[in-house]
């Protein structure tokens, strides 16, 4: 059992770096327009496209205008986001009780 608790630690803070090399991807280079502590709207000039990103039942999603989500993050108890130094910063806390949090050097546009 203690084997399978740290697996799962493990893969959760996997899970969340992989959540933000998304966020931090040159393949969107997401500007943050508008950020609330349940969700942040995000635009990209790559696909000048705007996107939400929020929690939503046990998992974070990021939505684009349409119909659909891809889930970036499952396993979430409660995620919030704020504004700090300039930076995103991300607190999740998982359905097991971790918690990882990160700064994501992304602009704001307000």
């Amino acid at each position: 059992m203690i084997a399978y608790a740290g697996n799962r630690q493990n893969q959760n803070v996997i899970n969340f770096h992989s959540y933000l090399n998304l966020l931090e991807s040159d393949r969107y280079r997401f500007e943050v327009r508008r950020c609330q502590s349940f969700n942040c709207v995000l635009y990209s000039p790559v696909t000048s496209k705007t996107y939400r990103i929020e929690q939503y039942q046990d998992m974070i999603r990021l939505t684009g205008a349409y119909q659909g989500h891809v889930p970036s993050l499952i396993n979430v108890q409660h995620v919030y986001w704020t504004k700090s130094r300039g930076c995103l910063r991300t607190d999740v806390t998982f359905d097991n009780g971790q918690k990882c949090s990160a700064y994501s050097k992304l602009a704001f546009k307000d």
